[in-house]
């Protein structure tokens, strides 16, 4: 934290923007949720209890003049006819768009073309209000907790900024020196931040490396200063977002199965996989943590474990981004959108819609993501409430005290909103 300034009117001034960082994007809405991180929280459930009413007018785009430069682009290498594993999806795509989080009246989020997290404000056109600046693509959605934003670069960098005023407050660097290889079109670090920087309990977590053979770190730091925890090695390199429960942080490992580590210690704490050949990008933890669900699989699905023993239930073919808690799932597929009930797996309805790219959940709604195009569904019977056009193919949704944010793979960002009255 800053210390306190005997300037009276300065202090003043940061305790109102602090003030205003808690009040809705339309100015109206004092006690709804954030989206303070990449699908809400650490968990990565894709669910919030904000309710957005319906039906929802654009009230602000924010384009870029660069598209989102994806780490990887190429297919996966796997193409096993004799086991069917042939048109596969890709695994590493945690970056096809510029993600947001979401707190008070101020937008935040991290680009992979310009190396900076900008700052915009909701209630202002999405104004930028502020942008900081790093050495290397920033390619996941920052972690905004306790007026601070907590982010990694491909510097091999992990940043904290103050929320308020985007001035940094800490930075730390895993790898042992400087030194930087070409990757991706820009000079990248040696070991760069192919994670999110996740944040809890005053805890911040985040891995640095790629390549085994120049090292690789799975770090713990106090999220106030960066000082203090651990540093230890991981089993394998790590590319998407962290999930963590009370004792655990899960990290997927891309092309390979995702890993999990202890808390307290970076200590290994086994893997979550089928065969060996499992994978993707992202993992989610029911909020009781009594379940998991990772993927996308080499079998273009997503698996479900029971967290105790990481013991395998099922699979799930097709599904490409889900949203659940202990009661129940939805997916979406290539084709279709799915509610499934959490354990039993039991069919409760099926539409077949064309929103393969996002999903998430507000109350009662769930919000999908297609080609040039977004849509609203009731949840309890899967039937369109709303839908408007976009620019680009929608991979990041974010719903936050009354809006929904919408990112596409061209670069822009959305905010819809209540209809404003004349």
């Amino acid at each position: 934290m800053h210390p306190v300034s005997a300037n009276a009117p300065l202090l003043f001034q940061r305790v109102l923007s602090l003030v205003l960082l808690a009040a809705g994007p339309l100015g109206t809405t004092v006690f709804a949720e954030d989206w303070p991180a990449h699908r809400k929280d650490v968990y990565r459930t894709g669910i919030t209890g904000e309710r957005l009413m319906l039906p929802l007018e654009q009230v602000w785009c924010k384009t870029t003049s660069r598209a989102p430069a994806p780490a990887w682009t190429e297919s996966p290498a796997i193409h096993d006819y004799l086991h069917n594993h042939y048109h596969l999806k890709p695994r590493q795509h945690f970056d096809r768009c510029f993600d947001v989080a979401v707190v008070g009246n101020r937008v935040y989020y991290g680009s992979s073309v310009s190396g900076a997290v900008h700052c915009l404000d909701a209630t202002d056109g999405g104004k930028t209000l502020w942008t900081f600046f790093t050495e290397g693509p920033v390619r996941f959605t920052p972690h905004v907790d306790g007026g601070r934003v907590y982010f990694g670069s491909d510097d091999g960098f992990v940043y904290c900024l103050d929320a308020v005023e985007g001035t940094l407050v800490w930075k730390h660097r895993a790898g042992p020196t400087d030194e930087k290889i070409w990757g991706n079109e820009h000079m990248i670090s040696v070991w760069p931040v192919r994670t999110s920087v996740t944040v809890a309990d005053g805890e911040v977590y985040w891995t640095a490396g790629l390549f085994p053979g120049e090292g690789m770190f799975l770090c713990k730091r106090r999220a106030r200063d960066g000082s203090g925890g651990w540093t230890t090695t991981p089993v394998r390199p790590h590319q998407g977002h962290l999930a963590l429960t009370a004792d655990w942080v899960i990290a997927p490992s891309g092309k390979s199965f995702a890993a999990v580590y202890q808390r307290k210690d970076g200590s290994s704490a086994g893997d979550l996989k089928k065969s060996g050949r499992d994978g993707g990008c992202w993992t989610l933890v029911t909020p009781d943590e009594s379940q998991l669900w990772t993927g996308p699989s080499v079998e273009n699905a997503t698996r479900h474990f029971k967290t105790s023993g990481r013991t395998f239930i099922a699979l799930v073919g097709g599904a490409n981004t889900l949203v659940a808690n202990t009661s129940f799932a939805f997916y979406n597929t290539d084709t279709s959108i799915l509610k499934i009930e959490g354990k039993k797996h039991g069919l409760v309805w099926r539409q077949d819609l064309r929103y393969p790219h996002a999903l998430i959940k507000a109350k009662d709604h769930l919000f999908a993501g297609g080609d040039r195009e977004v849509a609203s569904l009731d949840a309890n019977t899967g039937k369109i409430l709303w839908n408007a056009e976009v620019d680009g193919s929608v991979y990041g949704l974010a719903a936050a005290n009354g809006a929904l944010y919408v990112s596409t793979d061209r670069g822009s960002i959305y905010c819809f909103g209540a209809p404003q009255k004349p």
